[in-house]
């Protein structure tokens, strides 16, 4: 096994990158117990190498597309980091020497959850660092059975969602132990059962999965119909890993350090070889956690003698998660990647993916127009959904929205643009038991960013490959579906009647649960287990809207034909009946810019559509128009 150090001298391509992790695996081959486990006959399972090669080149059609394109290989899904845990001699300084001269942003980076997604296990305060204690009623804890404190490296994860772990060679948790623990090699070692769930463990408990599956059927209801995600305890699920079949022999260097990174300050790889399976070494050498200044200005940034500075990586590289289908450029060629999806939902981090098949990209919109890259937790970490540090809104943009919007009245007066435009509906499980597209849920815990929603009764965003049955648990490929301008929408089961406990539109303190027949405050009726229900409350409100801009429409056309043709008419009527017909005319536009036709304001977009009449009959009457 040769020892590699990092030649600052020579750009590292893609297949550099890939091929440089081959020493890594070696080191893990011969240390890590999975291997000890399969030779004593104690493996319940079977794993897979997953490399490099696997996650950053072959996944999701990346040999295809390079060879549509010329291309030696491509990357689809992830976007590499400038530097790796494997790279040494390295420049990493850690945000502690950032925020030396850089407090501000330093303070609003440390209470945000790109700070806390990668900690050690004293640093998990929410359970006062016991990685056992039950959590939310349940029976499931941060660290699953068989596996101790002394066995990882790093809890990944934040109560928002979900917790998982990297064991002490550097390996993500993909496995338990049962009837024994990993710290002594004893038991059996078992795929799967590896990760806490809180929406699981806290939410979706058994009297609840029955409530689903009364409008969702087949939703699972005990613990052995999660199929592939199921495990000994509720509230814990098998990631990357069936349950007691197969799992992802998978280093961090091939998939966490993309996202969930951290930085080691060793000097050669033949120190930082040396620390793998000692916890204590790989955590005091461990110079930052998550995601972190150096994670996008690079190593050292700005300073003197460093590697970094300018942005060497931005958001794109962990929230623009593609999937390429050859057949997508049919209904937009200049757009042909779907986003990521691991089961019938999209992925988390495909944000950066869903944006770029909007129009809002194609306007010049990117992540940080309204977002604070600093602030990315606005509220406290410990929450289960997220309010984001905003430099704009939609109403900075969209003020005839607003102006509609802020004379709605009634319930919906007290939402805000992203209840309806920017649904949660990404999920950042593979679990397909709990996930049903059709229905708004259930395990999804990242806003959307797609903003246009599609008035429809039967058409969804999310659909199977065609001709499949949409069947969550069985069929896989599912992508968003696209519009006849070849961008994706929000269906109106998403946008009104999804079910999900990390949107604060339907989880914080004083929200209304919107539709979800789940969690809803709202009279029953308004409870919509359906997209069709939803269709038609959306038409009481649009139909009378529509047909009035309809009649503006053709009440202006006879005006303007009369005026014009009107000669003998008298100045004081005709500039009459011009003045009513562009007041009319003003509101024909409003409408028409709003684009809601109803639905941001029905009792105001009525209003004005009757002003608009009147004026128009006026105006009739003045030229004599039967």
């Amino acid at each position: 096994m040769g020892i590699r150090e990092i030649d600052p001298n020579t750009p590292r391509t893609l297949e550099n990158y890939v091929g440089d992790a081959d020493g890594f695996l070696e080191i893990l081959f011969e240390r890590h117990p999975m291997f000890h486990y399969e030779r004593e006959g104690r493996l319940v399972g079977q794993y897979r190498i997953s490399d490099r090669m696997e996650e950053f080149v072959e996944m999701n059609s990346g040999p295809k597309f390079a060879k549509k394109k010329g291309l030696e290989r491509a990357a689809i899904t992830y976007r590499l980091g400038m530097e790796s845990i494997l790279d040494y001699p390295n420049k990493f300084v850690g945000p502690d020497k950032c925020g030396e001269c850089h407090p501000a942003q330093y303070e609003q980076w440390e209470r945000s959850r790109h700070a806390k997604s990668v900690r050690f296990p004293e640093q998990m305060l929410e359970v006062d660092g016991d990685l056992k204690r039950p959590l939310y009623g349940s029976s499931a804890s941060i660290l699953p059975l068989g596996i101790q404190e002394d066995d990882i490296y790093a809890v990944i994860g934040t109560p928002r969602t979900k917790y998982g772990f990297i064991d002490r060679w550097l390996v993500r948790g993909t496995y338990h132990v049962q009837d024994g623990n990993l710290s002594d090699l004893s038991g059996k070692m078992v795929a799967g059962g590896n990760q806490f769930s809180r929406v699981w463990a806290q939410h979706i408990t058994p009297e609840t999965a029955k409530k689903i599956a009364e409008f969702s059927p087949g939703f699972p209801t005990k613990m052995e119909d999660f199929g592939r995600s199921q495990s000994t305890v509720w509230g814990t699920n098998s990631y990357g890993a069936n349950y007691a079949k197969s799992m992802a022999f998978q280093p961090a260097s091939s998939y966490c350090e993309v996202c969930h990174s951290f930085k080691f300050d060793f000097k050669s790889r033949q120190e930082f070889f040396d620390a793998i399976g000692d916890k204590d070494m790989l955590r005091e050498h461990t110079i930052s956690r998550g995601i972190s200044c150096e994670e996008c200005h690079g190593a050292g940034a700005h300073l003197y003698g460093a590697r970094g500075a300018g942005m060497p990586s931005n958001c794109e590289r962990c929230h623009q998660r593609f999937a390429f289908h050859e057949d997508e450029a049919e209904p937009n060629p200049r757009k042909p990647f779907n986003a990521y999806f691991k089961s019938s939902c999209p992925s988390c981090g495909t944000e950066g993916a869903q944006m770029y098949s909007s129009l809002h990209y194609d306007k010049g919109m990117r992540c940080t127009t309204c977002h604070d890259p600093h602030e990315v937790t606005a509220n406290d970490w410990r929450d289960e959904y997220t309010l984001v540090g905003l430099k704009q809104t939609c109403q900075d943009c969209h003020p005839t929205q607003t102006e509609f919007f802020a004379e709605m009245g009634g319930a919906h007066s007290k939402d805000n643009c992203t209840g309806c435009h920017m649904p949660v509906m990404m999920s950042c499980e593979n679990f397909a038991a709990v996930q049903n597209p059709d229905k708004g849920g259930f395990d999804n815990v990242r806003t959307s960013h797609i903003w246009k929603i599609d008035v429809s009764k039967d058409r969804k965003s999310i659909n199977p490959p065609a001709g499949k049955d949409r069947d969550p648990m069985n069929v896989k490929g599912w992508r968003f579906d696209r519009d006849e301008n070849g961008r994706f929408f929000v269906d109106l089961m998403w946008s009104c009647g999804r079910t999900t406990w990390a949107d604060p539109n339907l989880v914080k303190p004083g929200a209304s649960g919107c539709h979800s027949p789940i969690q809803s405050t709202l009279p029953k009726d308004l409870h919509f287990t359906d997209q069709a229900m939803i269709y038609e409350k959306v038409m009481e409100w649009q139909t009378p809207v529509k047909n009035g801009y309809e009649e503006i429409k053709k009440g202006l056309k006879e005006v303007n034909k009369a005026i014009a043709n009107n000669v003998s008419l008298d100045v004081d009527k005709k500039s009459q009946a011009i003045f009513l017909a562009k007041e009319a005319n003003e509101v024909k536009k409003k409408l028409e810019k709003d684009g809601g036709w109803g639905i941001h304001g029905p009792q105001y977009s009525k209003k004005i559509v009757d002003e608009a009449l009147v004026y128009l009959e006026q105006a009739k009457n003045i030229l004599g128009i039967k």
